[in-house]
């Protein structure tokens, strides 16, 4: 079976753009790595000082000059950027073997999902990860994503015979 992440690596690799991507949960570095070797530029937040220093450690083992960490929660996002996007990606809720109780909320998550999709380039891509232990984000996400105009084209990978499986929503602009 395909790992969720190894999926969402693979669709942002079609993408044709190549400036800048957005990490909008730096976790533990692993997408934001990724995205490091596609994009010109790469921003990455997080709200959490474990999830920065151990981004920043990775960055820094692998010689990455092209990523600006940003310690701050992503639905703030619009303080930081100043252009279009191609890329922005989402592995919402905790950070993996650290504080459940800090995860990422509905709110927050469609708050700079709505910011981001306004910054989107033609062809650009969003990437959402989401887990089954967050109802009411999935719930947000999804009817975000299903209202939006026909600008975009947003879609679900999913694992239909694993219950409590992790899956994506894509939305790409297109007009």
């Amino acid at each position: 079976m395909i790992k969720i992440t190894e999926l969402s690596h693979k669709l942002i690799k079609e993408i044709p753009l190549t400036n800048l991507a957005v990490d909008m949960t730096a976790g533990r570095g692993n997408d934001t790595l990724f995205l490091a070797g596609k994009f010109d530029k790469v921003l990455a937040f997080d709200i959490q000082e474990e999830a920065i220093s151990e981004t920043k450690s990775l960055l820094e083992s692998h010689k990455i000059k092209n990523v600006t960490l940003i310690k701050d929660s992503h639905s703030n996002v619009n303080n930081y950027l100043n252009e279009n996007i191609d890329c922005a990606i989402y592995n919402l809720g905790y950070l993996p073997s650290g504080n459940k109780e800090i995860k990422t909320e509905a709110t927050s998550t469609i708050d700079s999902l709505q910011a981001v999709i306004k910054l989107l380039e033609l062809n650009g891509l969003i990437i959402i990860v989401l887990y089954p232990h967050n109802a009411e984000e999935i719930e947000r996400v999804l009817d975000l994503a299903s209202k939006l105009p026909t600008d975009f084209d947003c879609m679900e990978y999913k694992v239909i015979n694993r219950s409590n499986s992790p899956f994506i929503i894509t939305i790409k602009r297109v007009k």
